[in-house]
């Protein structure tokens, strides 16, 4: 493995690697390494197959996009390099956990209940944020997501199939104004620290589109729990989302990506 990164990481940018360690759970699209180096901790991500490399070019280009143009808390980026067996992108290392680790951890239901208020917070932060011009655009979010869905299911192995698809294209929900979003917002990417959520990770989805998106994937985990919801929203400062909205981004569109 040594020899792996040595030939895929600049050592000027990370220094001489002292340790490595790994996530509990390694997500399915990219092979994760978190680095002790002599200039620090860094994250090493790894995408072998189509279309996780594109994926993980993405979340190269939007995170230097963020990092430039707002103050989002988010991981620096720090080198991206293309060979013909993968890509690979180098970031800081944040501190912290997943939140899905922190909820199993948390000893009351005043515990997850602070954490999902927390949650809620930050995703407002999100959609209040202006986005960078690069991502700005006139095209609508849903329509091109249901275009590369169209695809996917064709080309990839989804949980989705041409019914649903068809469903999904003839009972759009009412349009409303896109923010910027995070595309993939569930309790594995955001990350805990001193007991409140305060960072987003994984960021190849983000887009100028649907902020339900979000608000959906981000109260998947807890739909069955009202008091958890009602935390959740609270830190959003909005009425949820309502359950129709919830299922055609959730147990609709998600299905495809």
């Amino acid at each position: 493995m040594n020899k792996q990164i040595n030939d895929s990481l600049d050592i000027k940018i990370t220094g001489e690697i002292l340790a490595q360690s790994f996530p509990k759970r390694q997500g399915g699209t990219s092979f994760t390494t978190f680095l002790q180096t002599k200039k620090g901790q860094f994250v090493w991500k790894v995408a072998t197959e189509l279309p996780y490399r594109e994926w993980l070019k993405k979340e190269a280009e939007v995170m230097e996009l963020l990092n430039k143009e707002t103050e989002l808390p988010i991981p620096l980026f720090m080198h991206y390099k293309e060979q013909p067996e993968e890509n690979s992108l180098l970031m800081s290392k944040l501190e912290g956990v997943p939140l899905r680790e922190a909820l199993h951890d948390a000893n009351s239901i005043e515990e997850k209940r602070s954490l999902f208020l927390s949650f809620g917070t930050l995703l407002k932060l999100l959609h209040t944020t202006r986005p960078p011009g690069a991502l700005l655009t006139k095209n609508i979010w849903l329509e091109k997501q249901l275009h590369t869905a169209a695809y996917n299911v064709k080309h990839y192995k989804v949980d989705g199939n041409e019914e649903l698809l068809t469903y999904l294209k003839l009972n759009q929900p009412k349009p409303i104004p896109q923010t910027l979003i995070h595309g993939d917002c569930t309790i594995d990417n955001v990350l805990v620290k001193d007991g409140m959520v305060y960072a987003f990770i994984d960021l190849a989805g983000v887009a100028h589109g649907d902020p339900r998106y979000d608000l959906a994937l981000a109260t998947r985990s807890i739909q069955s729990n009202p008091l958890l919801v009602e935390a959740f929203y609270e830190g959003y400062d909005s009425t949820p989302i309502s359950i129709e909205e919830f299922k055609y981004f959730d147990g609709g569109l998600y299905e495809f990506f």
